[in-house]
């Protein structure tokens, strides 16, 4: 009777850059659905119409897409897209993660008051992942 010993557990090189794209759409998708702005004095004149009056109490309370534009939903998942790119490269990964992590500081740069400090644990996770990668071509699972 032969024995076989199981596997010695390897490290995954997909594990980093799947968590910088999930906390990429965890953002997104709170700034796509949650109520992120809150103006605390909203104007009701005698002069304002009924549509006028319940437009304003509605971008008074409303998501980052309902007050910018249905536009601005795409901007928002640029930073998941770079976060995935060094998944979709197999034998330049570490050039893919250097790319993928840089945009995504621009992203943070771009915007750096309103939603880029959000995507920073992104970027920082896109380079932990670039220190963890051999320098050798690696490849994707």
């Amino acid at each position: 009777m032969e024995k076989y010993a199981l596997p010695a557990r390897t490290k995954s090189r997909n594990i980093v850059p799947l968590l910088a794209a999930l906390w990429a759409t965890l953002v997104a998708a709170y700034l796509f659905l949650a109520s992120t702005y809150d103006l605390s004095v909203v104007y009701f004149g005698p002069g304002m119409s009924r549509f006028e009056m319940v437009k304003n109490r509605v971008i008074a309370y409303a998501s980052v897409v309902a007050v910018t534009g249905l536009g601005s939903a795409f901007g928002l998942t640029i930073p998941i897209f770079l976060a995935l790119l060094p998944l979709a490269v197999r034998r330049h990964r570490r050039a893919a993660l250097v790319a993928g992590a840089v945009l995504t500081l621009g992203v943070c740069l771009v915007w750096p008051f309103s939603i880029g400090v959000l995507y920073l644990p992104t970027a920082l996770l896109l380079l932990l992942a670039l220190g963890r990668t051999n320098a050798d071509p690696a490849h994707a699972v």
